[in-house]
């Protein structure tokens, strides 16, 4: 599966020359280097500084990387190629978002969309394959196959190698095969999502010269999710702010000027696009289905509060599982649903177990979350932290009110008292006590109700997406 780091290993073992740059030349980047670094402190308040002292060799191996020029000769073509990147397709938000921009950017005739992922699409990892091969987008592992003239190519690349050679062995294998794709793919933009593959197709593109890369943000930084957060982001974070051909893109406000602090730079860096949701597949399910459902789950009757959440610490569970604890105290009818699996689950059971009175249910990963948000009455959300949630926004299409947390995005995803409730991060009683108002009194949930559909259909449409994206995309290409 790895095709371009074993040929560059395997060179690396030969006793032959790999010739670094010459020393004019990194006197010259390293001086172009120190002079953004002086334009961006006086540019924002508080300065980027390099998270290593600048004589240490990684710090400027990422300044090498960083100054490196744009390629002077692209190939011609009718379309602009863009070449997303990912770790895989699993049922993610970021994929979802993804595949979507693929799809419809395909279907508009201007762009060639590709997808590279680094990990293969096989089983719960190819859950958005379908979407897009129904689209005609070619979907690759990287590094997963290359004949022996593409390898000789790459072979041949004696400058790239000694960009990539020195870097740490435990990401090196990762920005090797991105960078001998993007040398076989010759992309005019390469559009990474997620913290790990930015690092990696950022350092691989910045290397190879891709005239375009686009690194897209999902949440606030991983500092804030001891799971994700590497030392190696930041430093890097900060080196490809150093380059005109990088452009960075969040999916909230929050998650913006977040980013934009933690690396040192100017929010006015980031482009905010929110995420789409696809109107064709957000359609309720027929009345004689639904009420199928109901009596699988043994709902009829009842009112429901459902979660849908990845079962990890970031989405708060625990504060879920007390505010619906609360909820059912107070409402007999009430029935509490969690739709999600995650490395939290087995603390879940045990938990709910012991307060929940078999009230509140774990349904696991589901491939009918449109059915379910189309029979609840409240979707809850307890959420730490949060992006531009897909889940609050289709819970809003199928006009089902929402009460979240104000955690990172999701105030621009909830309207206050229009299209459902926002309260303070951890407060269970005050999320108890939002959702109580609303299972008990109808004609209130449906005022929401309406309101959610409507909102939906305003501020996150597909299309607006899409273009947002695209007007990325066509931007001039710079220079550097």
């Amino acid at each position: 599966m790895r095709c371009y780091s074993t040929r560059l290993d395997a060179l690396l073992t030969r006793p032959i020359a790999v010739p670094s740059l010459p020393a004019r030349v990194l006197r010259r980047a390293r001086g172009d280097c120190a002079r953004v670094w002086e334009s961006l402190r006086k540019a924002v308040p508080s300065p980027i500084e390099p998270q290593t002292s600048p004589e240490s060799a990684l710090a400027q191996l990422r300044w090498r990387i960083a100054a490196q020029p744009m390629r002077e000769t692209y190939p011609p073509r009718e379309k602009l190629r863009v070449v997303h990147v990912v770790g895989s397709l699993s049922a993610g938000g970021a994929e979802r978002q993804l595949a979507y921009v693929a799809r419809e950017t395909q279907r508009r005739g201007d762009i060639e969309a590709r997808v590279l992922t680094t990990h293969p699409s096989i089983g719960s990892a190819a859950h958005y394959l379908p979407l897009l091969e129904g689209a005609c987008v070619t979907v690759e592992t990287a590094g997963a196959a290359a004949d022996e003239d593409t390898l000789s190519r790459f072979e041949a690349q004696v400058d790239l190698h000694a960009l990539l050679s020195p870097l740490p062995e435990f990401y090196r294998a990762w920005v090797v095969e991105l960078a001998g794709e993007f040398l076989r793919l010759q992309p005019d933009v390469v559009h990474a999502w997620l913290d790990h593959t930015n690092m990696w197709a950022g350092i691989a593109a910045l290397a190879v010269g891709v005239p375009h890369i686009v690194l897209s943000t999902r949440n606030v930084n991983p500092s804030h999710f001891p799971t994700i957060s590497y030392p190696e982001f930041l430093p890097w974070y900060q080196a490809f702010a150093l380059s005109s051909r990088v452009q960075f893109v969040a999916n909230s406000n929050v998650g913006a000027r977040d980013y934009a602090a933690w690396i040192g730079i100017d929010p006015a860096r980031f482009t905010v696009i929110v995420n789409g949701f696809d109107p064709s597949a957000c359609v309720a399910p027929e009345a004689a289905d639904m009420q199928s459902l109901r009596e699988e789950l043994g709902l009829v009757g009842k009112r429901v509060v459902l979660g849908v959440f990845r079962l990890s610490e970031e989405k708060q569970p625990h504060t879920f599982v007390d505010a619906v604890t609360q909820i059912l105290a107070a409402d007999p009818g009430a029935i509490g649903l969690i739709a999600g699996e995650g490395p939290m689950q087995a603390e879940l059971e045990e938990r709910i177990a012991v307060r929940a009175d078999g009230r509140l249910r774990l349904l696991g990963r589901r491939n009918d979350v449109s059915a379910l948000l189309s029979i609840a009455d409240v979707l809850l959300h307890t959420a730490r932290q949060e992006g531009t949630s897909n889940a609050l926004i289709e819970a809003q299409a199928f006009g089902c009110p929402v009460v979240a947390t104000r955690g990172g995005g999701t105030i621009d995803v909830v309207e206050h008292g229009g299209s459902g409730y926002l309260c303070e991060v951890g407060d269970a009683e005050a999320l108890a006590a939002r959702v109580l108002s609303i299972l008990q009194h109808t004609p209130h949930r449906i005022e929401l109700s309406q309101r959610a559909r409507a909102l939906a259909q305003e501020k996150f449409g597909l299309d607006r997406m899409v273009d947002q994206t695209i007007a990325l995309y066509s931007r001039p290409k710079p220079n550097a």
